[in-house]
């Protein structure tokens, strides 16, 4: 074989070779966190408007992917399974959703938009999976939140939430409807107390 017709043809057995052992691309699913379907409000809204902050979340939080904990302290997630967007960002999107839906206040936003607003949500993350228990699995979302006036930067009220969705579906598609369904009753409970925390503050404020 001539000098010409030897380089070629070792770059392909070079290339053949490279191919073999390069692993393949895992198959990877996206999914949304169902939205949420809340009816408006049928009191007045608040004369206030809403700033919700992206809530702050541990390392392994702050991943598209979906969590497990299968046992003990330990946590995985889903393999060929991810969410459109970071959990905390998820969680956020829904949480604006719902609080638009339900119009309990004048306006809702969030800090991507750096609107000017009279209250902030601050809030912590701290279980946003599936959780393993005594051989039953649960969609578990656990917050503290924080109602916060950004002018003087004081808290009007903190509370903690954690909320457990019972799974009778332990395959993703079953896992992300229960977590949507776990993030419904989150936002309801947030709902009900930011406006019961701030029609208080009105009243305790002198006219």
């Amino acid at each position: 074989m001539t000098r010409t017709r030897l380089i070629p043809a070792l770059l392909g057995l070079t290339l053949l070779s490279a191919c073999s052992v390069l692993p393949k691309t895992e198959p990877v699913t996206t999914y949304q966190l169902p939205a949420p379907h809340f009816s408006a409000s049928t009191e007045a809204p608040l004369a206030l408007s809403l700033r919700i902050i992206t809530p702050a979340a541990s390392y392994v939080l702050q991943t598209p992917r979906i969590m497990v904990t299968p046992e003990g302290n330990t946590i995985n997630s889903y393999r060929g399974a991810r969410w459109t967007d970071p959990n905390p960002i998820l969680l956020r999107e829904h949480l604006v959703q719902a609080f638009q839906q339900n119009g309990s206040f004048a306006s809702v936003s969030t800090e991507v938009h750096a609107l000017q607003t009279d209250v902030q949500l601050f809030s912590d993350l701290r279980q946003f999976q599936t959780l393993y228990q005594n051989g039953h699995a649960s969609a578990v979302i656990e917050l503290d939140a924080k109602l916060v006036d950004p002018g003087s930067r004081q808290v009007i009220a903190s509370r903690h939430f954690r909320v457990s969705q019972a799974l009778t579906d332990t395959a993703v598609p079953g896992v992300v409807s229960g977590l949507g369904e776990a993030a419904d009753t989150l936002a309801r409970q947030l709902l009900d107390w930011s406006r019961s925390a701030l029609q208080q503050q009105q009243q305790q404020q002198p006219q």
